[in-house]
């Protein structure tokens, strides 16, 4: 993919969102309306999905929504210190990554109202690669396909290329980096937020090569 201009990388954006959809609608899942256990404010996402949602909103709900975050911004979140395609280099050069910390006990997402997501048609990937085979408020985990995870992991890369020079980090950082932070008296959000980097390499395992080498070739044509 060659550099693209804001509404290009929109474009494919959505173009991704609706690739993995396809791909992904054989795959087991126990996921539906108001389950909504994995819905913590761990979530993850590129300032290119950011822009996503806020330009998705009319001024009253990205107000509401905003507010709503930056209420919630002084809570305990994961602050992400590896990007994928960073940790993809990592693994290539053979090094340990770093650990990552995320308790689900710190609490819900801050876009989750009555166990329902109030933006969950401009939701970012990290949200719709949550597919797991058992409810996860039975069995406490969410249980993830190793192909899912293979799956999910090509789609972050991409997107992360794609978005590359951009920011990645928590919603709650970028959402309002991306929204007026100064309106919320919030300054140095970037502190807390990484650089998207192209791909390097991607992390397909060998089993799964041969079933990933079409949506691979699909991602490619976008």
């Amino acid at each position: 993919m060659k550099n693209q201009g804001f509404k290009d990388k929109q474009i494919i954006l959505k173009q991704l969102f609706m690739l993995f959809d396809r791909f992904s609608e054989e795959m087991e899942r126990a996921c539906e309306e108001g389950c909504a256990a994995c819905c913590t404010r761990n979530v993850t996402l590129t300032s290119l999905e950011a822009k996503h949602i806020l330009d998705g909103l009319n001024s009253d709900e990205k107000d509401f929504v905003s507010n709503r975050v930056a209420n919630e911004h002084h809570k305990n979140r994961l602050i992400p210190k590896t990007t994928i395609n960073e940790l993809a280099k990592i693994c290539m050069n053979g090094e340990e990554p770093p650990e990552e910390f995320g308790d689900p006990l710190w609490g819900e997402c801050p876009l989750l109202s009555n166990q329902r997501c109030m933006i969950y048609d401009l939701r970012p990937l990290a949200c719709r690669v949550m597919i797991s085979k058992k409810r996860c408020n039975v069995t406490g985990f969410a249980e993830i396909d190793e192909y899912m995870v293979t799956l999910s992991n090509l789609f972050m890369q991409y997107l992360e290329h794609v978005d590359n020079g951009g920011y990645f980090g928590n919603l709650s950082d970028i959402l309002l980096l991306e929204a007026d932070n100064k309106k919320y008296g919030l300054a140095n959000l970037s502190e807390n937020l990484l650089v998207n980097k192209p791909i390097e390499m991607l992390m397909v395992p060998p089993e799964h090569r041969e079933k990933i080498a079409k949506i691979i070739n699909a991602i490619q044509k976008i």
